[in-house]
C-alpha cells in the first residue's frame, strides 16, 4: 500500500502538485495518525478529505468539525451515513431519526415500517406535506400491512387517493363507508358494487349479490348469478323461491331489451320464457306441499285449480324438478273429492303409464279402482266459463289454457288459481289513457235499453268495444 500511495504522489508531482501538506496528510492517513492528517487536510484548504475521511471512519463526531457554514448537501450526507451506519449496527431508532433529519423520509418509513412502530408511521405521515405523495403512500402501505387501516385512510385521503381509498374500503369489506364514498364519486361505482358482488356470492347471499351486480350495471353477471340461484332453488325443491327468482330473470331480461337495441329481441324471447317458467314453478309449489308433507292448509279447489292449471300447461316439456306424476296424483285425488269423476278417472288411467314411486304406489292402485264404482261424469259446478263468450269449458282442455271457442287465455288468481273474471282490452288509435280510464269508470248501461249504445265487436281474439262512436275497451265483471 505504502509504494502504491509512493507511486501516486510522484504520478501527482509530475503532473504539477506540489501540496506537501497534502502529501503528508496522505501519509499520515495510510500511518493510521487521522488527527494529524486532518489538521493537514485543513491547512491545505481541504477540509472536504477530512470530511470524507472521518465518515469513512464511522467517526462523525470529528467529521462534524469540519463541516463548518459548507455546503448543506454535504450535511445530509454526512447524516445520511451516519444513518446508515447505525442501521447495520442494528440500531433502528437512532436510524429514523438521522433519516428524518436528513430529509429521506422514505429509508426512515421502510425502517419503521419493518419494525412495526406504528406510532413513528403515524408521527411521519402527520409531519409530511400532502404534496410529498411517495412516501405518504409508503406509510399508507405499511398501515394496511400492520393492519391499522384508520390510519391508512387518513393518510390516502391527506394525498386525495380516493382510488386507493376506495381499494383500502373494499379489501377490508368496509361496505358502508365504500357506498357512502360511492355516492359522491360515482365513477368508483364498478370497484365497489361488483367486488361486494362477488364476495356476498362467496357468503352465499346470491339475492343481495344479484342486486349488487345490478346496480354496477353488470347486466350479464347479475343473470348468471340469478340463473344459479334458480338452478340451485329448483334442486333443493324450493319450488316458490324458483317462480320468484325466475321472475326476476325475466325482469332481468326486460330491463336489457330496453337498454340494448341489437338483443331486444333475443332478451324479449327470454322475458316470456321465464315468466312462463315463474309461472309453473310458483303454481307446483303447491302440488310438491300437498304430496311431499303430511299436512297442509291449501283447499281442494285450490289443489285443483292448480293441478289442472299445470297439466294444460306441461303440454310440451316439463322443467327440471317438476313431477308429473305428482301433478297427476293431486289432480286425481282432488278430482275424485270434488266430484270431477271423469277427469279423476283420466288422472289415474294416465298414471298407470308412468313409473310411480312405492309411496304412491297402493293409493294409485286403490283409487283407480274405487273411480271405477263413480257416474262418468264431472260436477257442473266445477266447469270454468269463458268470460268473454260464456262458453263452458272441458275440465280437460287439449288447447291448454284457453277457451276451446273464443280462444281467449284465462287469467288466473294467484292464490286460489280460480279463472278471474278477466277480458283482454286495447285502446284503438286516438284514444289516450286518461280517456280510457274515464270510459272505464262510467256506469255500465243497462243491457235492455233500447237503442243500447253499446256495440261489440270481434277481431283476432281480441275485443274491443265501441262507445258513442268512440272505440273504448272495458273489463267484463
Amino acid at each position: 500500500q505504502y509504494l502504491e500511495l509512493i507511486s501516486s504522489i510522484e504520478e501527482r508531482k509530475k503532473r504539477g502538485e506540489n501540496n506537501n501538506d497534502l502529501f503528508l496528510a496522505e501519509i499520515y492517513a495510510y500511518q493510521g495518525k487521522f488527527h494529524e492528517a486532518a489538521k493537514l487536510y485543513k491547512r491545505s484548504s481541504h477540509e472536504n478529505l477530512a470530511l470524507d475521511m472521518y465518515t469513512d471512519l464511522r467517526m462523525f463526531d470529528y467529521a462534524k468539525e469540519f463541516l463548518g457554514s459548507g455546503d448543506p448537501k454535504d450535511t445530509k450526507m454526512l447524516i445520511t451515513k451516519q444513518a446508515d451506519w447505525a442501521k447495520n449496527i442494528n440500531e433502528p431508532k437512532a436510524a429514523v431519526e438521522m433519516y428524518m433529519t436528513a430529509g429521506e423520509h422514505l429509508k426512515a418509513i421502510e425502517i419503521s415500517g419493518d419494525q412495526g412502530w406504528v406510532d413513528v408511521l403515524i408521527d411521519i405521515a402527520r409531519k409530511l406535506d400532502k404534496a410529498e405523495r411517495e412516501p405518504l403512500t409508503k406509510c399508507a402501505y405499511y398501515f394496511k400491512k400492520l393492519l391499522n387501516h384508520g390510519y391508512a385512510a387518513e393518510t390516502y385521503i391527506k394525498i386525495g387517493d380516493l382510488k386507493a381509498l376506495t381499494q383500502l374500503y373494499v379489501e377490508t369489506q368496509q361496505w358502508d363507508e365504500a357506498f357512502a364514498l360511492c355516492e359522491k364519486h360515482l365513477e368508483f361505482k364498478d370497484d365497489v358494487y361488483v367486488p361486494y358482488a362477488q364476495w356476498l356470492a362467496e357468503n352465499d347471499r346470491f339475492e343481495e349479490a344479484q342486486k349488487a351486480f345490478h346496480k354496477a350495471g353488470r347486466q350479464t353477471e347479475a343473470v348468471k348469478v340469478l340463473e344459479q340461484l334458480t338452478h340451485n332453488a329448483v334442486v333443493e325443491s324450493r319450488f316458490n323461491d324458483a317462480g320468484y327468482y325466475y321472475w326476476m330473470l325475466s325482469m332481468q331480461c326486460l330491463d336489457i331489451a330496453q337498454d340494448n337495441e341489437e338483443q331486444k329481441t333475443e332478451m324479449l324471447k327470454k322475458f316470456h320464457h321465464f315468466q312462463h317458467l315463474a309461472e309453473l314453478y310458483q303454481a307446483y309449489h303447491f302440488i310438491h306441499k300437498c304430496t311431499e308433507e303430511p299436512f297442509n292448509h291449501y283447499l281442494p279447489e285450490t289443489l285443483f285449480n292448480v293441478s289442472r292449471f299445470l297439466l294444460h300447461s306441461l303440454t310440451k316439456e316439463t322443467p327440471l324438478g317438476i313431477s308429473k306424476v305428482n301433478t297427476l296424483f293431486a289432480l286425481a285425488k282432488q278430482s275424485k273429492a270434488l266430484g270431477a269423476y271423469k277427469l279423476a278417472r283420466h288422472a289415474y288411467d294416465k298414471l298407470q303409464g308412468l313409473q310411480i314411486p312405492a309411496r304412491f304406489q297402493k293409493s294409485v292402485e286403490l283409487g283407480s279402482l274405487t273411480i271405477r264404482s263413480k257416474p262418468f261424469h264431472d260436477s257442473e259446478e266445477l266447469v270454468p266459463l269463458c268470460y268473454r263468450c260464456s262458453t263452458h269449458n272441458p275440465l280437460l282442455n287439449n288447447l291448454g289454457n284457453v277457451c276451446i271457442n273464443c280462444r281467449q287465455p284465462f287469467v288466473f288468481a294467484a292464490a286460489s288459481y280460480d279463472v278471474l273474471h278477466l277480458v283482454e282490452f286495447y285502446l284503438e288509435d286516438g284514444i289516450t289513457d286518461e280517456e280510457a280510464v274515464a270510459l272505464i269508470d262510467l256506469e255500465v248501461p243497462r243491457l235492455n235499453k233500447i237503442g243500447s249504445e253499446w256495440q261489440e265487436q270481434m277481431s283476432n281474439g281480441i275485443l274491443p268495444i265501441s262507445y258513442l262512436g268512440k272505440a273504448c275497451y272495458s273489463i267484463i265483471l
